[in-house]
């Protein structure tokens, strides 16, 4: 016969997102525990509920984090044997027949949907992994940060999968060009690039029901450097932020030198580098790169 106490507990742990067999299973062990020693002093249901809470959603987090990052690998690669099998999916087919045999409208918006879909892909699965590789020896997570991991890992692996869609529908549109790749290994591979992504989505939903209730702050993009971020940096995302754009366009700019091409090297990487913190600037508090109440710390 089910105790007050455990009817209590059970209710709790519906409250904090644990359903299922997760909840029967905890219910019965404590039944067991309770069996073997009535006297057991297990706490407040309540309290004990936000303790699974708080062990239960850190590991799910960090769980969502490695697969994310995993299936963002797995996809990265196959986009990269498209890119070198094609000569370059993402770049219009070059005009073999003139101006009526370039490359379509949908193609070109495709391919700039892509480009643009698997940066931010990248960038996501480079910050949750930084994040999971700082805190994976942390056992209970704040609920801002363990939220913030979450988001990335379902940003990263939503972006992967329109970028590899739009690929394949850039190849499609293509596909009567003169000189365009084949679009049937594209899809193929890209469908491989897809399922690869999909596989990380049970993780996903896991960490997005249950959650850690753990008080604390979610941290930066400085927490993301973990011990490698100078002091500089301490409480300056923006400074990180400003750097990553230099860097961007500094190498942009390099690759046009080799490419004998340096002023449209330099400009790609104006705008790259602006684009870069224009996300930062859209995208960082919801994804946990920067807070106002950081920017007031720092100031």
């Amino acid at each position: 016969m089910t105790s007050p106490y455990q009817q209590q507990l059970g209710r709790e742990l519906t409250a904090v997102g644990i359903r299922g067999a997760l909840h029967r299973r905890i219910v019965a062990e404590i039944d067991d525990h309770l069996q073997c020693d009535p006297d057991a002093l297990l706490g407040e249901p309540r309290a004990l509920a936000q303790q699974f809470a708080d062990v239960i959603g850190s590991a799910r987090a960090k769980t969502a984090a490695v697969a994310a990052f995993a299936s963002l690998v797995v996809a990265g690669v196959v986009t990269l044997v498209i890119a070198v099998a094609t000569g370059g999916t993402l770049r219009s087919a070059q005009p073999a027949g003139g101006p009526l045999h370039g490359p379509t409208t949908l193609a070109t918006a495709a391919a700039t949907v892509a480009v643009i879909a698997l940066q931010v892909a990248l960038a996501c699965g480079l910050l949750v992994a930084l994040r999971w590789l700082w805190r994976r020896h942390t056992g209970v997570l704040p609920a801002a940060e363990a939220r913030v991991i979450v988001r990335r890992a379902i940003v990263g692996v939503g972006a992967g999968i329109t970028g590899v869609a739009a690929i394949a529908t850039a190849a499609v549109a293509e596909r009567h060009v003169p000189g365009a790749p084949s679009a049937g290994p594209v899809i193929g591979a890209s469908a491989v690039a897809v399922v690869a992504l999909l596989a990380s989505v049970p993780s996903l939903r896991a960490a997005t029901r249950v959650r850690p209730l753990a008080e604390g702050p979610a941290g930066d993009v400085v927490d993301d450097l973990g011990p490698l971020a100078p002091a500089a940096l301490k409480n300056r995302p923006w400074r990180v932020a400003l750097l990553v754009a230099m860097a961007i366009a500094l190498l942009a700019t390099v690759a046009g030198v080799l490419q004998a091409d340096p002023y449209d090297g330099a400009a790609r990487g104006i705008v790259d580098g602006l684009a870069c913190l224009a996300g930062f600037a859209t995208l960082g508090p919801w994804l946990g790169l920067w807070s106002r109440r950081g920017r007031e710390l720092a100031g």
